[in-house]
């Protein structure tokens, strides 16, 4: 009998557990998930708005494209959180001034928010070591603010 309870109850277990294990830790945030995959989340101060940037793993980070540290890598995919509660608020692209300049018009659409720069034009950065233009793929007006 103690058997057959167990052989009935070890699929319920055994789901509880994979539930769990692919879930992972339900307090973390999406900025969390982000740093444990290796991400580069520095600096982890508010930039453009109530945002905070991470880099992928390899890449640098977006503290050393902003104070040109050498950095000057042609394009990089950054995600993009909310600085209040650290969900992830969406996708920015950034490419080197220069690059961009050269690209062809098709290159150049920006599909953004309507809250960014009309007709999908990418944003200008002026940064130390090098220039870039940003293309922002998210909703800012739907998203936290601090």
């Amino acid at each position: 009998m103690r058997i057959r309870l167990l052989l009935l109850a070890l699929p319920a277990i055994a789901a509880i557990a994979i539930t769990s294990v692919a879930y992972g830790d339900p307090a973390a945030t999406d900025m969390d998930r982000t740093r444990a995959a290796g991400w580069d989340c520095n600096p982890e101060v508010p930039i453009s708005g109530p945002y905070l940037h991470c880099a992928p793993p390899g890449k640098p980070s977006v503290a050393d494209i902003v104070t040109g540290d050498g950095s000057t890598v042609p394009s990089i995919q950054l995600r993009v959180f909310n600085y209040a509660d650290e969900s992830f608020a969406g996708i920015e692209t950034l490419m080197r001034a220069d690059l961009y300049e050269t690209s062809n018009e098709k290159q150049r659409l920006c599909q953004q928010d309507a809250s960014n720069l009309p007709g999908g034009t990418w944003a200008f950065f002026d940064l130390p070591g090098a220039d870039y233009y940003a293309c922002h793929r998210f909703e800012r007006a739907s998203t936290i603010t601090p």
